[in-house]
Parts: structure tokens; sequence; C-alpha cells
């Protein structure tokens, strides 16, 4: 009974810190989560989830604050249908004429500058690997970006959507060129590839809009005359 006061007090004192704890802890939130989003290195991520062959000297893994902005501005210009890119349950690539994401493609070619206002990632003519891979030498002295852009039921996570997204990007990080060689004026290159993932809402043809996830990385390719010094690839402001 000589402890009666005290323990009181100490047990209220530890019932006080572990509701602390419970409320700092709370609010990290879950995979997929948005909370989390502005504190999350995608590029890294993305990096981490390629093969050795995306990964070379001349190629930057590096997020881009104008390219998340642009993002999440041109996603205000989602419309029906582009719920239909989510039925698959996968990451989904998107063109400028998949139903729903016409707008989303416009305002993210104006505000990023991009080269394939289509939002093409392969070898037709306009497609970044088209661009980037098969005429290296165009625009050589010039720097160019181009961008794709993937759409993902929210319940998928973020984790699995940009490994699927990887799996898509690899073919082109691995074939990019590190000049334009054998062209002149002769030019060597340095990339840089930013990586920005935005939640929102997909409006339907029909019913209710659908929970979504959005991944869009951008391809930044910097010359630099040859046999002058390199510098950092670092991504141009947006």
């Amino acid at each position: 009974m000589l402890c009666k006061n005290p323990c009181l007090w100490v047990m209220a004192g530890l019932l006080a810190l572990a509701a602390l704890t419970e409320v700092l802890f709370a609010g990290g939130g879950g995979a997929g989560s948005s909370s989390s989003a502005p504190d999350t290195n995608y590029s890294a991520i993305l990096e981490g989830d390629l093969p050795d062959g995306a990964k070379k000297p001349f190629i930057t893994y590096q997020d881009n604050a104008g390219d998340q902005s642009a993002l999440q501005t041109a996603l205000k210009s989602l419309a029906p249908d582009a719920a239909g890119a989510l039925q698959s349950g996968k990451a989904l690539q998107v063109y400028s004429n998949t139903s729903g994401y016409g707008g989303v493609a416009s305002s993210l070619t104006g505000a990023l500058d991009l080269g394939n206002p289509t939002l093409q990632g392969g070898n037709m003519p306009g497609g970044a690997m088209n661009a980037l891979v098969n005429n290296p030498a165009a625009n050589a002295g010039q720097t160019v970006k181009y961008g794709v852009l993937f759409a993902a039921p929210a319940s998928l996570g973020n984790g699995a959507a940009l490994q699927q997204v990887a799996d898509r990007a690899d073919l082109i990080l691995e074939s990019l060129p590190e000049s334009n060689a054998p062209a002149t004026p002769a030019y060597n290159y340095r990339y840089v590839i930013s990586t920005s993932v935005a939640d929102a809402s997909a409006p339907a043809a029909s019913g209710s809009p659908a929970p979504a996830t959005y991944i869009l990385v951008t391809f930044t390719r910097i010359p630099t005359a040859a046999g002058t010094a390199s510098t950092s690839a670092a991504a141009p402001a947006a």
C-alpha cells in the first residue's frame, strides 16, 4: 500500500505513452496509400525493379517535381470511359486515343513538352523507342523528352503496379544508345528517367468512377558534344 499513489501515476503515464505511440504510427498508411506519396522515391523503386541491362552509367533514375505536378494536373482531364482501362486488373499503358485519356495526353504534352503527344512508347512513328533508339541522330543536339503513362486499379498496389511498368519500360531502357554515332556532329547522350505516381478516380461510361493509380515515366535525353567534359545528368526544369 506504500506505493498506491506513485503506482497510479506510473500506470497513467504508461497508458498515455501507449496512446501517443498508437496515434503516431496509425498515420503511416498502407500499400498504395496516397498519404505516403510525397516521401516516396518512385524512380528509385522503378530502378530496383529493372534488370541490370537497364542500369548504365549514362542513365540516371531521378524523381522530377515538375513531372509529378503535371501528372496531377493532367488527371483532372480524365473523362468517360477512363475506367475501361482498369478492367484487366493490371497496369495498362494508355494513349491519347484510349477512351477517356485524350485530355490527359494533351495536358501532359503541353506541360512537359513531350516529343510523343500520343504517349506511344514503341517503334511506331512518334513513339519514344522509335525516336530515342531507332533514330538517335534525330535532334541530336537538343534535349528531348518523351513519356509513357500507365493506368492500374488502385487495389493492385503501387509495388505491383511499378513492377509491371518496369517490365514494359525495360525494352526501351536496355536499348538506349550512349551516342548518335556514327552521325556527325557527334554527341554523347545521358538520360534522366523520372517516375511519378498519383491516385485519381477514373470516370466510367456509366455508374460510379473507379479508384485508380496512374504512373508516368519520362525519358529525358541530354546531349553533350563529343570531346566535351560531360556534366551530371540532372533533369531540366519541366
